[in-house]
């Protein structure tokens, strides 16, 4: 009777998924569709530049379950890092996007030509991206 009861309190729940598989769920599904635009175009750009820009909104909007002490040099580090990537990808993007002055996509763009590459290259980036953002 106990077991009885128990699989019908089980089976009347619906299933429902929690943040973490939510997420993965979203990100492979955004994957499968972004991988589509053709790389080095304006919609392959945007499917790059919508998510990035909302995993950082999420990022900086939420307060980190725990605090961890930084210190002054460690910050600066990441801050020169950060400003000479992007130095380095509005010159090269500027100067032509060359072979000899190539931006980020076009270094990868090999690697990800074909459309399971750019599938996993999505999952890879924006996993990542909503790692560093819970962090």
């Amino acid at each position: 009777m106990v077991e009885s009861r128990q699989r019908e309190e089980t089976a009347s729940r619906p299933l429902l998924l929690n943040r973490y598989a939510a997420l993965v769920v979203f990100i492979v599904g955004y994957a499968l569709l972004a991988a589509v635009a053709r790389p080095l175009t304006l919609p392959a750009s945007f499917t790059v530049l919508v998510p990035g820009l909302a995993i950082i909104i999420w990022g900086t909007r939420r307060t980190p379950k725990r605090t961890v002490k930084t210190t002054r040099s460690t910050v600066v580090t990441w801050f020169v890092l950060l400003g000479l990537f992007c130095v380095w990808e509005l010159v090269a993007f500027g100067w032509g996007n060359d072979q000899a002055h190539p931006t980020l996509s076009l270094a990868f763009d090999p690697v990800l030509e074909n459309y399971p590459a750019r599938v996993i290259g999505y999952v890879i980036w924006l996993s990542t991206g909503a790692w560093v953002a819970s962090r």
